[in-house]
């Protein structure tokens, strides 16, 4: 007696198997818009199809590249310091989007970059004149804001310039546009895109930093973590096939980030 087998329903019985047996894994990040954005702030539906509500370019470079290891990723949302914190003692597997700075090597593991930035001084229009690069030192002189527990923090620290720390861009944005602060060094990507939402960027200057180019982005793996190790290799192996098969470039293209033509 010869069997009949319906190969859609097979395939379908094969698929379920392979996501009920899929790893699942939880990682912290804060709303870092373009990077990592939280759809109950600003909806989008085609981003509500992810339980967790987060999209941007590192969420979906990092959800694609895991999936395409078996390994299902949920983001959570959490305040930066308490993030580092938290990756610091072993309470949680990694933080994003996370810089592979030296203050972080102590209890961290790096990933491969998964997106790019450049760091720019922000001011009110032409406040530092018309060329369009400054250095670091031209900050000794003025009121300087940055974001707290960034990587600028540990930049502006080294140097011996003052600063005060601010906890968000938007914050950021209305203390040099309302409240007599000069210089915010920050991310220019994350930056300009607050500042297109508040309709403001034609009352902002934005200056290179002599001598600091490109940054990267990835994940912060806490050396303390159970299986950290494994599991930053599933992300750069996943990171691998993304780059491999042009998916990538794609999605830094959709959020308007761009990568260097070397890794810094």
């Amino acid at each position: 007696m010869k069997h009949r087998f319906n190969l859609p329903i097979i395939a379908l019985m094969l698929l379920t198997y392979v996501q009920a047996r899929a790893e699942n894994i939880e990682l912290y990040n804060i709303y870092f818009p373009p990077y990592a954005i939280d759809s109950r702030v600003l909806q989008s539906p085609s981003e509500q199809e992810n339980p967790d509500g987060m999209y941007g370019v590192d969420i979906e470079v990092i959800r694609e590249a895991y999936k395409s290891q078996g390994i299902n990723v949920t983001f959570k949302l959490r305040p930066w310091k308490r993030i580092m914190r938290d990756v610091e003692a072993g309470l949680i597997l990694g933080g994003v989007s996370c810089r592979p700075i030296t203050s972080r090597a102590s209890f961290s593991y790096f990933s491969d970059p998964v997106s790019y930035s450049s760091m720019v001084l922000a001011t009110t229009k032409d406040y530092l004149g018309t060329q369009p690069q400054q250095p670091l030192n031209a900050l000794l002189h003025h009121k300087t804001i940055t974001m707290a527990g960034w990587a600028q923090e540990a930049i502006l620290t080294d140097h011996g310039i003052s600063y005060s720390v601010v906890n968000g861009i938007s914050q950021g944005v209305s203390l040099v546009l309302h409240r007599n602060q000069d210089i915010f060094m920050t991310d220019k990507e994350s930056l300009v895109y607050v500042l297109d939402k508040l309709d403001v960027r034609d009352q902002f200057s934005l200056y290179t930093i002599e001598n600091i180019d490109y940054k990267q982005y990835g994940v912060c793996f806490s050396k303390k973590y159970p299986d950290s190790k494994r599991l930053l290799q599933s992300l750069n192996q996943g990171l691998q096939v993304l780059k491999e098969t042009g998916r990538t470039q794609a999605l830094y293209q959709k959020y308007g980030i761009v990568a260097p033509t070397t890794t810094p």
